[in-house]
């Protein structure tokens, strides 16, 4: 055995640490993981699914050579000859249907990998095909929609490192997700959680779980789920009432400041405290703390962008860091600019006018006249495009770095669907539930086998800081890179890709780095310079000072852009955010079923370690003690989760930090439904509880996959 450490950054998740790896340089094979103590960001965090990355590379049931599958048997095929075979199918569905009926979904390990994403995008523009599809919109599509709306503040909002005041909503950052914009860093959070203390931060946390982050809170509001639009409503309309807002800024950038205050009128203390299990003077204290300031911002996470009115959420989200002036101003100084894989340009402090027009640009899914986003459609409804028949029905899916049958929402409706295609690829690391329903698995690399750039987070920095890692290991075995896939397809059927640094032509040999070189021709730090240095590095001569506006600018934000009035409407009139879902009965549904992120797995990935999945044991139904007793149920007995769109069988676990009337699951867990499963091992999936039909968000699609309304009840013993 000959050791040898390997400088990289660990993709398990979306956080990017820095790590040290361990080799043996004999075998290939990863020894060990820790943190990197002199790397400038991480400073040596790292997280238990990070310090068992090398169990993912390593583990017995790795794909190690690709599968085809033949009747209801998957075996194994040269993956040249599979890329032959593909192109050959495709070739005949392109003819036979058109570009639409051509389909990728990118999961989120898609969004680890600094190529995978963004040739698979230019490989559907280069075949005409708009059915482009990613996890993106059935997670926090909300925060890319409400800028659109409101408009933006150039320079951004102000960051945690220098908030004298925090808000966060539903974002569990010492768990797994980024507090981004100005919430919690995901790098070495409890450090970073801890200095904001020492330094005099307050902090305000809004949840309906008494979470890790919560447990830091200085004000701990435990709303009920799916109410976060309310409470949000009546804390603006508190800040606007006690005339605690920033008069200055919004009489130089603000519209609409009068029909705020008569949209959020009818969210008075006492109906918001009633609605949203909030008491009173919790309510008042938390408008109090934020208004007074004077630094800070409100940050959401995955809970209430899965909830009823997401888009809402996210709209009152950026109405109540304008209300307060949160952003950062000309003379101030800004760390990261944006960041360093992004085109270079100046950042004013002025207004970026809301662009509403956009919301409607795109072009529209067949039902329920959702509109595509960013150059990407909703996942929501790609199951049903699958199923409808017709003109641009999709007839063939890629699927990268995603496992759709435990993580789109409506399970069954999923399986139907994948079950339907003429043509399914599925690029994977181990047979997933997904891939055992695919056409062809394209055995592929795991992050330690490829050349990398942190670019999802690379604007989530509070310093100019980045990170280039070559592959650490050896790619072993019959497996691609993701990019490949498409590339090889691409070549085969004489498609030229067009990225930013020049095409990639048919039958071109290319590396991982040439493609990282293409993708990221114009970023501001050129790739060429970040490769001279081992490791994270930070590059302070990008750190930059907020220039005036352009004078010419007379963009403002839009306090009640079209829709939001009406929809503050709806959700008064609702009363109850159950009401939502076709099916809904309040005698019968009484608990919300909420979404949650575990420690040990990120999503689907990370069960297949065992080491990690008994960390966790299961995703279990945690339930509030008090409950359990007036049901009769006993911690470990397994029960069932029914909505009004379908059930799921689960084991329940006694929790207090949960409050009463709300049951939490972990979700991407599971197998395929109607199949022998051992719930104390593969868990439930939460998908089979949601409706695509009712209760989604019109603009973004999202159907509500948290705070769904529920009941429970105790499975029999057989």
């Amino acid at each position: 055995m000959s050791i040898e450490t390997r400088r990289s950054f660990c993709r398990f998740c979306h956080a990017g640490c820095a790590i040290d790896v361990d080799v043996d340089t004999v075998s290939n094979a990863v020894l060990g993981i820790h943190g990197v103590q002199d790397d400038p960001m991480y400073e040596g965090y790292t997280c238990v699914k990070g310090r068992n990355l090398g169990g993912q590379h390593e583990h017995p049931g790795r794909l190690r050579s690709s599968l085809k599958r033949t009747g209801d048997v998957l075996n194994p095929i040269d993956t040249n000859v599979a890329f032959d075979e593909i192109a050959d199918k495709l070739a005949g569905i392109l003819e036979k249907y058109g570009p639409r009926s051509i389909a990728t979904y990118c999961g989120t390990a898609a969004y680890q990998n600094a190529t995978g994403l963004p040739i698979a995008a230019a490989f559907h523009n280069a075949i005409g095909s708009e059915s482009f599809y990613t996890s993106s919109s059935i997670d926090q599509p909300g925060k890319a929609i409400a800028p659109l709306r409101h408009g933006a503040w150039a320079a951004g909002v102000q960051g945690f490192e220098t908030a004298d005041v925090a808000m966060v909503i539903g974002c569990n950052t010492l768990v797994s997700t980024f507090g981004y914009p100005g919430g919690i860093p995901g790098f070495n959070p409890l450090v970073r959680l801890r200095q904001a203390k020492e330094r005099g931060l307050y902090l305000i946390v809004i949840d309906p779980r008494l979470t890790e982050v919560a447990h830091y809170a200085d004000l701990y509001l435990p709303v009920r789920a799916g109410e976060d639009p309310t409470l949000l409503a009546g804390i603006i309309r508190q800040i606007l009432a006690t005339d605690a807002y920033d008069k200055d800024f919004c009489g130089q950038y603000v519209n609409g400041l009068d029909e705020l205050r008569i949209a959020v009128d009818p969210f008075t203390l006492d109906y918001v405290s009633q609605r949203a299990g909030v008491e009173q003077d919790l309510i008042v204290t938390a408008a109090q703390k934020f208004a007074e300031g004077p630094r800070g911002a409100v940050t959401t996470g995955t809970g209430p962008d899965m909830a009823p009115h997401s888009s809402l959420t996210e709209h009152l989200v950026l109405a109540l860091n304008t209300l307060c002036g949160r952003y950062n101003r000309a003379g101030e100084t800004v760390y990261n600019p944006g960041g360093l894989m992004t085109p270079p340009g100046p950042v004013r402090a002025g207004v970026i006018a809301p662009k509403p027009e956009m919301l409607t640009k795109g072009s529209k899914s067949r039902m329920r006249d959702i509109y595509m986003q960013r150059g990407q459609a909703a996942t929501s409804t790609l199951a049903e495009e699958i199923l409808l028949e017709g003109e641009g029905q999709i007839r063939a899916l890629f699927t990268l770095g995603g496992n759709p049958v435990v993580s789109w929402p409506d399970q069954r409706t999923t399986v139907e669907a994948l079950r339907a295609l003429d043509l399914h690829v599925l690029m994977d690391v181990h047979v997933s539930p997904s891939a055992q329903l695919a056409h062809y698995v394209i055995a592929s690399t795991l992050s330690l086998e490829r050349p990398d750039v942190p670019t999802t987070i690379d604007r989530w920095f509070d310093q100019p800081y980045q990170h280039y890692t070559p592959a650490v290991l050896e790619m072993r075995g019959d497996i691609r890179q993701e990019w490949q896939v498409y590339t090889e397809v691409a070549s085969r059927l004489g498609i030229t890709i067009k990225m930013a640094g020049g095409n990639i032509t048919p039958g071109m040999k290319l590396t991982g780095d040439d493609v990282l070189d293409l993708i990221y021709a114009n970023a501001k730090l050129p790739l060429s310079e970040l490769r001279k240095y081992v490791g994270g590095h930070v590059f302070p001569e990008y750190i930059t000072s907020v220039q005036p506006a352009d004078p010419t600018s007379q963009a403002r934000l839009e306090m009640v852009p079209a829709g939001i009035a009406e929809e503050l409407k709806d959700v008064f009139r609702e009363s109850n955010s159950g009401a939502v879902i076709h099916g809904f009965d309040p005698e019968v549904h009484t608990f919300r079923m909420t979404t949650r992120r575990l420690k040990s797995v990120f999503n689907s990935s990370g069960r297949e370690v065992e080491k990690l999945r008994v960390r966790e044991g299961t995703n279990f139904a945690h339930v509030n003690s008090l409950d359990l007793a007036e049901l009769g149920i006993a911690d470990g007995d397994t029960i069932e989760v029914a909505s009004p769109k379908g059930s799921i069988k689960a084991v329940v676990k006694a929790a207090d930090d949960v409050r009463r009337g709300m049951v939490s699951l972990a979700h991407a867990w599971g197998g395929l439904p109607d199949t022998p499963n051992d719930l104390s091992v593969v868990g439930s999936t939460t998908g089979a509880l949601i409706d695509l039909q009712s209760g989604y968000d019109p603009i973004t699609g999202i159907p509500v996959m948290s705070a769904i309304p529920v009941a429970l009840r105790a499975v029999p013993v057989s």
